[in-house]
């Protein structure tokens, strides 16, 4: 992997950060987006201080534009984007009745659009080359529904039947495409507003139907991004790992 790059969005923080962490002491080099920019720039000048490499740019992935003015940026700075992570994502605790068409379009918006502008602006060149690996972001939530939460684990499942169809289209290119579906991770975005009894309650509510008994941590989800990007996962495409303490168990 080592000399390649990789485009990471949400990377300011949780999940994404980890996973670039890890990817940049492979030797990759790597693109961080986020719509935060200043933990975009943390994380890049983390991955910096360690001897790596590493871009930091501001992107709502929403916006079709940016990210392909963002891609071409990266692609000058950092080289071909080989590796495609899409961990873009925000979270509404709402029940269906009160979800708003707004709410609605945001959450589409942001997962699925921010999905398919991404892969859409990676694919000419990983074509081009014949190479390339993508990992998108599902949900535990996609493969069972989840109450209060319909327009989240709607807008999960399509990116499920997204990258199982650019698995199926691009297979031909060698370019694989997989997903991970994480149940409860203790990321910012899981904590949301929740004040720290908040938290503390909830983690111990939802740990009565984990059979592992805990919530997961960031360290947990990251190292399957980069196995499902490297070499060692050659013969995958199409899947979606489901990392859940074994809540689901499908």
């Amino acid at each position: 992997m080592s000399g390649r790059a990789c485009l990471v969005t949400r990377a300011g923080s949780g999940i994404a950060r980890e996973a670039a962490l890890l990817l940049a002491t492979e030797g990759v080099r790597l693109a961080i987006a986020d719509r935060n920019a200043k933990g975009a720039e943390d994380t890049a000048a983390t991955i910096a201080a360690a001897g790596g490499t590493a871009e930091a740019f501001a992107l709502d992935v929403a916006d079709a534009a940016a990210v392909g003015a963002v891609v071409a940026a990266a692609e000058r700075r950092v080289g071909p984007i080989d590796y495609l992570v899409n961990i873009a994502g925000i979270y509404q605790w709402i029940a269906i009745e009160d979800i708003s068409d707004a709410d609605w379009r945001r959450m589409f918006a942001v997962h699925v659009d921010g999905t398919f502008h991404t892969c859409r602006a990676v694919l000419p060149g990983m074509m081009a080359r014949r190479f390339g690996a993508i990992v998108n972001t599902t949900s535990l939530h996609a493969l069972r529904g989840q109450a209060r939460a319909a327009h989240y684990a709607a807008a999960k499942g399509a990116i499920l039947s997204f990258t199982k169809s650019l698995a199926r289209e691009k297979a031909a290119y060698g370019i694989r495409a997989n997903a991970i579906a994480p149940g409860p991770i203790d990321t910012p975005l899981w904590r949301g507003t929740m004040t720290d009894d908040e938290i503390a309650r909830t983690k111990t509510s939802r740990a009565t139907v984990i059979p592992l008994g805990r919530l997961g941590e960031v360290s947990e989800v990251a190292p399957w991004i980069v196995f499902l990007l490297s070499p060692a996962a050659s013969y995958m495409t199409g899947q979606a790992v489901t990392i859940d303490g074994g809540e689901l168990m499908a």
